[in-house]
């Protein structure tokens, strides 16, 4: 693996922070979410993310510890390697942003998980107006001696 190093400002431990905590998210065992827990779910996440940042000094302690919290079955988005190969500064910046906006992250992690949602929704909705058009399509034809509709 090649190194991957990510410029020290605040935008990007910003958005190291959002990624860190959507990849964590994103690998949450649902099979053990019963409805009543998942109800609450993204307080229990939020408490459980400030809990976690806020008992230890380790970014990888951090996501250890919060994996363990939610459940996470694995650790495979690219984020957390990349982020491993950052300076400690780097991490810490990042761990220090999710101690203080915890909710603010969570939030924005929430709104993207909606919005792209929607979108996939969005474009479900949309090839499925477009095999209709197709298939309307087909049942017209054009002839030298004007125009079939087969219906």
């Amino acid at each position: 693996m090649r190194d991957y190093k990510i410029t020290h400002n605040d935008e990007n431990v910003r958005q190291v922070a959002i990624e860190t905590i959507h990849g964590i998210w994103g690998g949450i065992d649902w099979d053990k979410v019963d409805k009543r827990r998942a109800y609450g779910i993204w307080d229990e996440f939020g408490n459980k993310i400030k809990a976690a940042a806020m008992t230890t000094n380790s970014y990888e302690r951090f996501v250890e510890k919060l994996a363990r919290k939610m459940d996470v079955r694995s650790l495979r988005h690219s984020i957390f390697s990349k982020v491993r190969q950052q300076s400690d500064e780097f991490k810490q910046a990042v761990l220090k942003l999710i101690r203080e906006e915890t909710l603010q992250i969570v939030l924005e992690v929430r709104l993207n998980n909606e919005a792209r949602k929607e979108m996939e929704k969005s474009l479900k909705e949309q090839e499925l107006r477009q095999k209709e058009l197709e298939e309307r399509n087909k049942q017209v034809k054009f002839t030298e001696k004007g125009v079939k509709i087969d219906e």
